[in-house]
């Protein structure tokens, strides 16, 4: 009984042995050819190659039977006898395609073959043709398993995150892609004191929100600000207009949004904004931002009721990209019309909005482009469509470029 016991096992454990010893011995002869100088290139990795079967397995064929006679090793004899699996010393070495790596970009590469040239966009999963000239020129692209055909520019800056500073991007938004929105600031503390790091020890005003994709041209997002800035809560939509990729000459996104303070119960503030992007070479990308946001109220108690207004502002941006995934920013958002400057002198207004809301970073991209981290100083306290054209003289602070304190912003493509 105990001899019956331990012989079926260790007899299974045998025969898994011989048949793994087996299995594993196939990968091992085909690697063999295939690291030989002279295999040809196409059938390195062909089980036909030894095997009747293109599958495997099974009976060899004439090159199997000679592999093994000659002690499962490559001969210069081999080679001689079958001159369809391997090349004359004196013939050429194909050719390998060329590869240019874009600077600046982390998902795409020309490939250039048989004298024609395409762009592959691992990000897009697109195979573009290129002109013969290898200047930024428009690419027409078939989308990989779509068979859908687009128009995209080889020469465009790419954005890593929805906003820039406090204005946004304009990126386009994916279909089925989450976008998280982390922004930081620390508005209500001297600048002047060095101790304190530009008012980094003092309270903070921190914002948080996602944007999803629902189609390539619509997305919608939430978000939501602190209690020292009203206990706001924004919903927004956005429309994808035109895509720089897409060969259009510049990248347009028309948002409306809605915000509440006291989260979302009074004091609300409808924005429209147009997000207007145009890249210089795709180290470089301008912005014009407008907005009109009706029912707008300065910085006040969260659950105290104000009176709404008009305001107008106008936003431009730049980005520069200095290293392929570092980028320098800077932005300037103004309010147009005198009574969305809060310059009235009513106490509750501070001092007034009287210079736009500057802002400059430093942002740093992770290698997949989905992951952003940029380091910020502005004279404003807001991230919202109407609150970010609002300066720190709302609440008696100084607005000007010394009045300027730390802050960073932080995003996050999940899927």
């Amino acid at each position: 009984m105990t001899a019956k016991r331990f012989t079926i096992p260790a007899f299974t454990f045998c025969l898994v042995c011989l048949i793994g010893a087996n299995a594993a011995a196939i990968p091992d002869y085909m690697s063999q050819f295939a690291e030989d100088p002279l295999s040809r290139i196409e059938l390195r990795n062909k089980c036909s190659v030894c095997h009747t079967s293109p599958a495997g397995g099974g009976p060899r064929n004439d090159f199997g039977r000679a592999f093994a006679s000659a002690g499962r090793r490559i001969t210069p004899e081999l080679r001689k006898q079958f001159p369809a699996l391997f090349r004359s010393p004196n013939e050429p070495p194909p050719q390998l395609p060329k590869v240019n790596f874009i600077e600046g970009s982390s998902t795409e590469a020309v490939l250039e073959l048989d004298g024609k040239r395409y762009l592959i966009n691992t990000k897009d999963h697109t195979v573009s043709i290129l002109a013969a000239d290898p200047a930024p020129a428009e690419v027409s692209a078939r989308s990989s398993g779509s068979g859908l055909q687009k128009t995209e520019q080889a020469d465009v800056y790419e954005s890593v995150d929805v906003r820039l500073i406090n204005l946004p991007t304009a990126m386009p938004v994916e279909k089925g892609s989450l976008w998280v929105d982390f922004t930081h600031r620390f508005p209500f503390n001297e600048v002047t004191d060095r101790a304190g790091l530009f008012g980094l020890d003092g309270f903070a005003a921190p914002s948080f929100g996602f944007t999803y994709g629902v189609t390539d041209h619509l997305h919608v997002g939430a978000y939501r600000s602190p209690t020292v800035i009203g206990r706001t809560i924004q919903l927004f939509a956005g429309v994808q207009m035109l895509n720089e990729r897409k060969g259009h000459p510049v990248s347009l996104q028309g948002r409306i949004a809605i915000e509440g303070r006291d989260n979302f119960q009074r004091n609300f503030t409808t924005s429209f904004e147009l997000s207007l992007a145009r890249s210089v070479t795709r180290r470089a990308q301008v912005y014009v931002v407008p907005t009109v946001s009706l029912g707008d109220r300065p910085l006040v108690a969260p659950n105290r009721n104000f009176e709404g207004r008009t305001a107008a502002a106008l936003g431009l941006g730049l980005a520069v990209n200095v290293r392929p995934s570092v980028a320098l920013m800077a932005e300037a958002n103004m309010r147009l019309n005198e009574r969305g400057r809060y310059t009235d002198g009513r106490p509750e207004f501070g001092r007034g909005i009287h210079r736009p809301v500057v802002g400059f970073g430093i942002q740093k991209a992770s290698v997949t482009r989905k992951h952003a981290f940029t380091l910020t100083f502005s004279n404003g306290h807001g991230t919202t469509f109407a609150q970010r054209s609002q300066t720190r003289g709302l609440f008696f602070a100084d607005d000007s470029f010394s009045g300027m304190t730390i802050g960073f912003n932080l995003t996050r493509r999940l899927f």
